[in-house]
Parts: structure tokens; C-alpha cells; sequence
């Protein structure tokens, strides 16, 4: 059964059209459980009604002509009730709608199944028959389970047409869903990045050049033997001769006789390289799993591992000889900093991640250099993006794939429209941080990623309230060196002479990874990451903290902050480092240290609950609202499925930040924002409100966040914070806070 499942599954998902993917659907699922006829409507939110799309049963005449409303007939109950419906006499039901078209007179027995995919109804599965009976638990289950699997396919194969095919107007346009990870709206090319492929990822297309289709295949084939032949070499001697023999099987299955020869035709027959290698090698596979020999099976392990090795020389010969667009949307399954790399600065114009949500790593980085970035966009395979002009919507998360010059030109007009309103605030940046009533503020930068642009507005800035020392870790393929991170650390130091700069410790583990050290978890935000990491390998805390404070020597304005502290021993335990190191270096150079003050984040519940004792311990502390709304809210910040749940302005978190805020008044604690939430107009108005007046945030944001700040008086912002506390959601606290602005007729001039 499970192999019934599986292979259907495939077959859908490798079809390009989705009229046939369909159609073979419905056959499958017909011999799958010996049923008289299987059909599958879509649904159509525009129409309000469910098409006939397929059909192995009913008349042929009537698929894409017969639609049923959304409340009529039992497949709309299916889809209302989100169900199955099993029924041994379908036409006696109430529900039930004789359809003439149709010609389904003949059949009694009835099972609806819906497909659901992030719960929206895509569908309606039916399988029927002439005999009054009720189907079996078996064939529910299974038409259950198979609908689950599909849902996410037909989500796919329904994006794969509407990119094909260029848009009309805005309504039919070939627009993606996500959600909105950093502010603003580009027009570009996309251009895929990725550190690896695998079959699934690959969508199918045609290509009307085969001999470069074929040169291609060739190159990467020749590659791959030639990494065959390394292996075989390295492991003879380790390895019994028997064992090597798989090495001569892999170049046989490459040879022209094996599956050279059908890919080869494949070709031929106007697949492009990647599609002919995918539908040859998943046909194999197939082949080989469905064998009843267990040593058999296990060779379509082998022809997978084959086409896997082939498609990555494959897309490595692609990627080389593809020519940076002047404006690069960069797409890939999960943007990290080493991919920003690969693109220049001045061609970057937006980023599009297939994975992550709002505060994943990706759109923190997005928002650091100011490009919009659209999360979470998962309906459409990989490396159908490429090449496809796209407009990313930062603000709304929405992406339009190849839209039409009409669409362009309003994408356009928007655009200008953002510039003016940058060129509006950017006019007071150099003015004093504080409210209409003269409330002073600091108003500080996070920076990390690029220290020659981050300091290019400090002299408008209060300093650094957050410095991520892990960018430049992770974006080398070693350690650095002691000296190297003086250099580093220096430069920013430098950059802000006479302001203070925040340095966070080592922060990685979670959703950032360093390439030459790797972290499997199954629960990596729950695991090793951050203190707990640099704790358990002092060599590499030691020689981050030493090299800060070389680099301190002369400018003595360091401030150090310890992230992911859930327990005072962690404290204790970084303190006795950070002496010892300092007694290091004092030694080392003969000199009396500047002694920079030492901070922890406040982003790990337990921690909020020991603030007394954490004042008496160390200078300040600073809230990382990103992880601490992850954690209160029990909420993957990186899983698009549960992105909705995720909001930094639920009421359980703002209340938790007003406690905090109060307890550090209460104890002269100095306090301050460095999360995402401190750099949004709605979050630092609330955050004001509650007392806090010490922000870190994006450069890109600190002009219009000071603007903003300029334009209210904190009286007016500290009677808004009961009606902002009493509140029940997210939604009515973003109500209040636009009523607010409105009233202030402020709401017009800030786009976020």
C-alpha cells in the first residue's frame, strides 16, 4: 500500500502539465482500489465552486465544464465539513445533486475526500461504485492519506501552469503567497542559488536547444565518472575489492547502453538535461523498488545516488556559465549569508527565501541591508524560479512571476513613491533622538554583515546596540584567527570612536550554521546554540574575548553581550572567562586593560524571572525580542507553517516586556531593545509607551524610526498602553496603534 501511495505520488508530481497529472491521478487511484470510477474536482475561489478536473468513471465530456458550488451537492460538503463522506447509497442523502453531464446514475457507493493543503480546501477526491456498500476503513484511510501527500503537489503543479503562461492582469497573474520578511517592493530577475539539489526540487521543463541540453548532460557525466574514479582510487586498500565494485556498476549505468542512452533520448525528444536525467533515473528507481528481491531494491538506492551526483555536476556547469541579471531577486531554498556574498551589493535587489518566516535568519539579514525579502514561499519548485522576471512585494509578501508591463509600471510608481518617503525621513536623520515632548532616546544600529556600509550613517547614530560577531565566522570556511578578529573587531570599534559598541559573543547554533562545523539536532533551538555552545568550547570563547579586548586598547568603548542565557551559572561561568582572558592579555602586553562592561540578553523565558539577581551580576542587559516571542509563543520562527502564530506585538508577549521594563526600573537595571521589534514603527511606539528608550535596529530603519519618534509625545503614547495591554490579539493591537497614528495623521506617511 505504501508503495501504491508513494509511486502515485511521483507520478503527479513529475508530470508538467497539470490536466495530465490529473488524469493519471485518477486512473492510479482507480486500479490502486479496484474501484469503477475515481474523479478529482478543484476548487476555484474566484468562482466559488468546485471544477471537474479529471475523471476515470464519469463522462469525459463533462471534465473542465461541470462545476459545483461551494454548498452544493455532496462534494460540496466535503469540502465543507473538511472530511470524508462515506456513503453506501450516495443518491438517497439530502446532499446529494443529480448531475446529467456527469452520467454517475449507475453508481450508489460514495467516498469524498478532501485536500487540504495550509488549511485551505484545494479539492475534492472521489472514488464511486455501482454496489450499495460502504467503503472499507482500508480504502478511506488510503484515499485520506493520499490526499494529505497530494495536497502540497497540486499546490506545486497549479503554480508550475500559472508560471508557464504570462499573466493577463493582476487578478490572473502568476502570484506567490508568503510572507512578508523585510519592508519594500523590486522588480528583477531571479537568479537560483543553492548548496545542493535533489530530485524534488527539480520541475520539469522543456528546452528547444538539445544539443546544448546534450553538451551539458555529457560535461556533467564526464565529471562524474571522474569523481567515481577519485573514490575508487581512495578507498582501494580500505575496502574489499568486492565492495569497490559498485564504482565500475555506477560507470556502466552512465555508459550509452544503460541510462545514457534513454537520457539521451529524452533529449531528443525536447527535455531539457535536468528533466531527461529526472524522469530517466525516478523511472529506474521505481522499477527497483518494486522488486520483491531485497538485494534488487536496494539498487534503486544506487541509481538515486547516481542521478543525485549527476544532477549536482549538472547544475554546478549551469551555474557557472549563468551571467549574474543587472538586478538580482535572489531565490534560494534557504538564503544564508554566504549566498549574499555571491551577489554584489549594488545587483542585489531583493531575496526570496522557499523556507524561513518573518524573523528567520534570512529576513533579519534582509532587513539589515534594506532589500525587501519575501519568506515561506514554498509552492513552487526550486529551479522553476530561474531566469523568471519577478516583482517581490516586501510589504505584503507577495511575489508576480513574469508580470505584464501594466503591472510593472504600477510596481514602478509604488517604488518611487518609497524613495520619496526614504528622501522624507532621511531629512531629520541628523537631528536629535527624541520625542515631540524632548523625551530623549538612543536611537543604536545591529550591524554584522557589511561593516563598511554600517557605518556609513554613524555619526547619526548612538552607537552599535547589537554587533553579530558570528557573520564573519560564518562566512569563512575556518575559525578566525586571534589576530584576524582584532582586526575585525577594531574597525568597528574605530567605525564608532566615542559611541558604544555592543559585541555579542559566538551566537550560533539554531538557524545559523557555520559550514566547517556542523550542528545536527533535531530540536536546534532548544539545543546547543549560543553560551551553551562557547561555554563547552572555552578555547574559542577565549580567543574571541581576548581579541576584543586588544581591540578595545585604545578606544575603550566595548561593551560585551552574552546571548542565550537561561541560568545565572552560565553568567558566573562567562564572567570567569572573561577575567581570565583579560589577565591574559594584560600579562601578554604589559598594559592595564580598559574594562568594558559586560550585558546579557534577555531572550530565554527563564531568565526574566531572576533579573535581581542577574542586576547584581553584570552592567546591563538588552531584550532580544526575536527569541523571546519564539519562545513564549512556542513558535519556530524559521516554519512557514506555523509563521502565522508567530508575532512579536502578541499581547502575551508585550506583557511580558512591560514587566520586564518595570522590574529594571525598579532596580536601575539598564535595559534595552536590540530585537527586530525595536525597529518597527507599531513595536517602538508600544515599546516607548512601556518605558524603554534604548534601541538597536537596522540602519535602514533608524532615519524613519527617529521621524517617527519626533512626531508623538510620550504622554500620549503612555495613555495608549492600557488599551494596548488589554487587548486579546495581535490583530487588535496593531488596530489600536493604526488608530493612534491615524489620529496623530501619521499613518498616511509610514509605509511598514
Amino acid at each position: 500500500m505504501l508503495s501504491q501511495l508513494r509511486r502515485i505520488v511521483q507520478d503527479v508530481a513529475q508530470e508538467p502539465a497539470l490536466d495530465n497529472a490529473l488524469a493519471g491521478l485518477v486512473s492510479s487511484i482507480k486500479v490502486a482500489l479496484a474501484t469503477e470510477c475515481c474523479s478529482v474536482y478543484l476548487a476555484d475561489y474566484q468562482q466559488q465552486h468546485f471544477m471537474l478536473m479529471a475523471t476515470d468513471g464519469l463522462n469525459q465530456d463533462a471534465v473542465g465544464k461541470v462545476a459545483i458550488g461551494f454548498s452544493e451537492g455532496l462534494i460540496g460538503w466535503v469540502g465543507q465539513r473538511e472530511e470524508p463522506i462515506n456513503l453506501a447509497q450516495a443518491q438517497l442523502h439530502p446532499r446529494f445533486r443529480v448531475t446529467p453531464e456527469v452520467s454517475e446514475d449507475r453508481f450508489s457507493a460514495f467516498l469524498g475526500c478532501p485536500i487540504i493543503h495550509h488549511r485551505k480546501v484545494l479539492g475534492v477526491l472521489t472514488i464511486q461504485q455501482s454496489a450499495e456498500r460502504v467503503f472499507s476503513e482500508d480504502e478511506e484511510s488510503f484515499l485520506v492519506t493520499l490526499g494529505a501527500q497530494l495536497a502540497s503537489v497540486l499546490a506545486n503543479a497549479e503554480m508550475r501552469d500559472a508560471a508557464s503562461q504570462r499573466p493577463s492582469s493582476m487578478a490572473q497573474s502568476g502570484q506567490l503567497a508568503g510572507l512578508p520578511g523585510a519592508p519594500g517592493m523590486a522588480i528583477g530577475e531571479a537568479y537560483v542559488l543553492q548548496p545542493s539539489s535533489d530530485f524534488d526540487a527539480i520541475s520539469l521543463k522543456k528546452s528547444d536547444e538539445p544539443e546544448k541540453e546534450l553538451a551539458l548532460f555529457y560535461r556533467a557525466v564526464k565529471i562524474t565518472k571522474a569523481e567515481f574514479n577519485r573514490l575508487a582510487e581512495r578507498m582501494a586498500g580500505h575496502i574489499p575489492a568486492d565492495a569497490l565494485a559498485i564504482f565500475d556498476v555506477y560507470h556502466q549505468l552512465l555508459d550509452a547502453a544503460s541510462l545514457g542512452n534513454e537520457i539521451e533520448q529524452q533529449i531528443a525528444e525536447g527535455w531539457c538535461a535536468k528533466s531527461a536525467l529526472k524522469r530517466v533515473v525516478e523511472k529506474f528507481a521505481r522499477q527497483f523498488d518494486d522488486m520483491d528481491d531485497p538485494y534488487l531494491r536496494e539498487r534503486g538506492t544506487d541509481i538515486r545516488d547516481l542521478g543525485q551526483r549527476v544532477l549536482n555536476n549538472l547544475l554546478d556547469s549551469e551555474q557557472r556559465k549563468v551571467k549574474l541579471p543587472q538586478r538580482v531577486v535572489l531565490v534560494a531554498d534557504n538564503v544564508t549569508a554566504t549566498m549574499l556574498a555571491e551577489v554584489p551589493r549594488e545587483q542585489l535587489v531583493a531575496i526570496v527565501s522557499l523556507r524561513g518566516s518573518v524573523n528567520s535568519h534570512a529576513a533579519i539579514m534582509a532587513r539589515a541591508l534594506g532589500i525587501p525579502a519575501v519568506m515561506g514561499v514554498n509552492e513552487l519548485p526550486l529551479l522553476h524560479w530561474q531566469n523568471q522576471q519577478v516583482i517581490v512585494d516586501g510589504y505584503e509578501g507577495h511575489i508576480l512571476l513574469s508580470p505584464v508591463e501594466a503591472i510593472c509600471i504600477e510596481y514602478r510608481r509604488l517604488i518611487n513613491e518609497d524613495a520619496e518617503l526614504s528622501a522624507r525621513y532621511q531629512q531629520e536623520v541628523a537631528l536629535p533622538s527624541q520625542s515631540a515632548c524632548g523625551r530623549p532616546f538612543k536611537l543604536m544600529v545591529n550591524c554584522g554583515l557589511a561593516i563598511e556600509l554600517e557605518t556609513s550613517n554613524a555619526e547619526y547614530t548612538d552607537g552599535v546596540g547589537l554587533y553579530r560577531t558570528e557573520f564573519p565566522f560564518i562566512m569563512r570556511n575556518r575559525f578566525p584567527t586571534e589576530q584576524e578578529q582584532v582586526e575585525l573587531y577594531h574597525k568597528v570599534l574605530s567605525g564608532y570612536a566615542g559611541k558604544t559598541v555592543v559585541m555579542r559573543t559566538l551566537d550560533v547554533g539554531g538557524d545559523k550554521a557555520l559550514p566547517y562545523f556542523s550542528i545536527v539536532e533535531e530540536n536546534p533551538f532548544l539545543g546547543w546554540r549560543g553560551i551553551r555552545l562557547t561555554l563547552d568550547h572555552p578555547e574559542i570563547f577565549l580567543v574571541q574575548i581576548r581579541a576584543m579586548l586588544k581591540a578595545n586598547i585604545e578606544l575603550d568603548n566595548l561593551h560585551i553581550l552574552l546571548p542565550m542565557i537561561s541560568d545565572l551559572a552560565e553568567v558566573d561561568e562567562a564572567i570567569r572567562l572573561i577575567r581570565q582572558a583579560s589577565f591574559e592579555v594584560s600579562d601578554e602586553l604589559n598594559i592595564a586593560l580598559p574594562k568594558p562592561k559586560i550585558g546579557v540578553m534577555i531572550e530565554v523565558p527563564s531568565i526574566m524571572y531572576q533579573l535581581p539577581e542577574l542586576a547584581a551580576r553584570v552592567d546591563f542587559c538588552s531584550v532580544g525580542t526575536n527569541d523571546l516571542t519564539q519562545y513564549l509563543l512556542a513558535v519556530d520562527r524559521n516554519n512557514a507553517r506555523v509563521a502565522n502564530l508567530y508575532d512579536a506585538l502578541h499581547p502575551s508577549v508585550l506583557r511580558a516586556l512591560n514587566q520586564l521594563a518595570t522590574q529594571a526600573r525598579q532596580l536601575q537595571f539598564p535595559i534595552s531593545i536590540c530585537g527586530e521589534l525595536g525597529g518597527e514603527p507599531a513595536g517602538v511606539l508600544v515599546l516607548a509607551a512601556m518605558g524603554y528608550s534604548r534601541f538597536s535596529m537596522n540602519n535602514s530603519n533608524l532615519a524613519k524610526i527617529k521621524w517617527l519618534l519626533r512626531r508623538v509625545n510620550v504622554a500620549e503614547l503612555e495613555a495608549l498602553l492600557p488599551e494596548v495591554l488589554a487587548c486579546q490579539s495581535p490583530k487588535q493591537v496593531k488596530q489600536q496603534v493604526q488608530r493612534f497614528l491615524e489620529h496623530k495623521q501619521l499613518l498616511s506617511q509610514l509605509r511598514a
